[in-house]
């Protein structure tokens, strides 16, 4: 029991570290500063600490202490964990091959199956060098001293890719660094020291103590040419959200809104979750279960690289008008454009937030087929209310969706917009069924026809960018029957 106390206490410090503006007073305290040589000085002054987001700093503690390891895997290397450093042999490391390092988080470890699953992914894909950061003897609680850490691990990480460049023949382009919840934040730590740095990937960024904080503490745009952010889990953190929503790269994904996943625990079980696997130091069950959101990310971009989903991104203000479908699909425009997810993700395609869904982070692999449906009504009836069902017939399927169930008001002349993400493929749509069944609502009834006109309909799947126009066999639809539209 008293095991379990103090493992609590130390989660419930350093989330309610996170955001002591809301209910703790900042008080002052002196700063320290330590310097360790190459790897430079480091403090818990502003804005490392003494801040609403970090009331309680801690120093780094030196290299040798943390002891970050690197281990290299390549094709022909792929099942041997080689490890080098800028002391040893650098194994079959090869300047003419791009250099992707992977950098774990709190807790977390290098052999654990998602990061095995990545390395084996990437280098199916691509011919590259695969390093591995292992810093797990400085990723356990205290949080606060592991998100001190951090700033020396992407010290060492950089210092080893000078020595690439300047001993051994790389460019800054050739690497890309990859890193989870703290080790996104490594990864932006690393890149800070490297210029020219070609990708930064951030998996989940961490939330807790770098949420809103001032760019050099954490992950921002100006750590690679190219920054990529993937936000899975970034719900309040006084909720558990680990991740955060707040945009740190050039282009910020958001599956699923970037909150609780599909399938995952929501708040109260994570909370309920989080307590019992560290109360009983079940670390394993902490991360498939607390952890389910916040991992999701690693899920998402492994089963990108493999190339078995598109996973497009969608520009949109927010996911709400993303999931209402006010937002278009289309990305050969000037105003709405989109970018992939995930390894593919492109520095010459659109930036800014980007939106999309995903089945659960259980069924694989996660592809949700995002199609847009456009109705639009005639002028030949003042206005209708009812369900509007339609039935989308594929050279591969059939399926039917509701576009609307009698939440809006069909106006004259009006056109209207549905998301509808859909978990098979159903290829080419060939032909569309509408069915209309009028409110009956017996107050408001009277207000609405009962016979309605949509003069056309158009479906556009936003993944491969195809969109074809339908048009009714009868010019109305009537309370109760359906109407087949044909491609016209």
């Amino acid at each position: 029991m008293m095991l379990f106390r103090i493992t609590v206490s130390f989660v419930c410090l350093s989330v309610l570290a996170a955001h002591a503006d809301e209910f703790l007073p900042v008080h002052s305290k002196r700063a320290s500063d330590v310097c360790y040589g190459e790897y430079g000085c480091f403090t818990t002054a502003k804005p490392f600490g003494g801040t609403l987001q970090r009331p309680f700093a801690l120093l780094p503690d030196p290299a040798g202490v943390i002891g970050a390891t690197f281990y290299l895997y390549t094709r022909d290397s792929r099942k041997t964990r080689t490890e080098i450093s800028r002391y040893t042999s650098l194994g079959a490391w090869s300047a003419s091959r791009p250099t992707k390092f992977l950098i774990h988080g709190f807790v977390d470890a290098g052999n654990t199956q998602w990061w095995i699953d990545m390395k084996n992914a990437i280098l199916d894909v691509d011919d590259v060098n695969v390093i591995f950061v292992d810093w797990t003897k400085a990723n356990g609680f205290p949080y606060e001293k592991a998100t001190a850490n951090v700033q020396v691990v992407g010290a060492e990480v950089a210092l080893f890719i000078h020595y690439l460049i300047k001993d051994h023949g790389s460019k800054a382009t050739d690497f890309h660094i990859i890193g989870h919840s703290l080790g996104a934040h490594t990864a932006g730590y690393a890149g800070a020291r490297v210029p020219g740095l070609a990708r930064i990937t951030g998996l989940d960024p961490a939330g807790p103590y770098f949420e809103n904080t001032d760019p050099v503490v954490r992950l921002d745009p100006t750590d690679a040419l190219f920054v990529d952010v993937i936000h899975t889990d970034g719900a309040h953190n006084l909720l558990l959200g680990l991740g955060s929503r707040q945009r740190m790269g050039h282009a910020d994904f958001y599956p699923n809104g970037g909150l609780d996943q599909p399938k995952c625990s929501k708040t109260a079980g994570k909370i309920w979750n989080l307590l019992f696997q560290l109360g009983t130091m079940n670390i394993d069950g902490f991360m498939v279960t607390a952890l389910c959101s916040h991992l999701a990310a690693v899920y998402f971009f492994t089963d990108s690289v493999r190339n078995q989903c598109p996973y497009v991104g969608y520009s949109c203000p927010n996911f709400d008008d993303f999931n209402a479908g006010k937002c278009s699909l289309q990305c050969n425009n000037s105003t709405n454009q989109c970018n992939r997810m995930g390894y593919w993700a492109s520095p010459s395609a659109t930036q800014g937030d980007m939106y999309l869904k995903t089945q659960d982070a259980n069924t694989f692999p996660y592809c949700i087929n995002h199609y847009q449906v456009t109705l639009q009504s005639g002028s030949d009836y003042s206005q209708t209310r009812g369900k509007v069902t339609v039935t989308l017939s594929g050279t591969l399927r059939a399926v039917t969706v509701t576009f609307d169930d009698n939440a809006t008001t069909f106006k004259r002349g009006s056109v209207e917009n549905r998301l509808i993400p859909l978990t098979e493929d159903i290829g080419d749509v060939t032909a569309i069924d509408i069915d209309f069944q009028k409110t009956n609502n017996i107050i408001s009834s009277s207000w609405y026809s009962s016979t309605w006109a949509f003069t056309k309909a158009t479906v556009l799947n936003g993944d491969i960018q195809t969109s074809r126009s339908f048009c009714p066999s009868q010019p109305t639809i009537t309370s109760g029957s359906k109407v087949r539209f044909a491609s016209c």
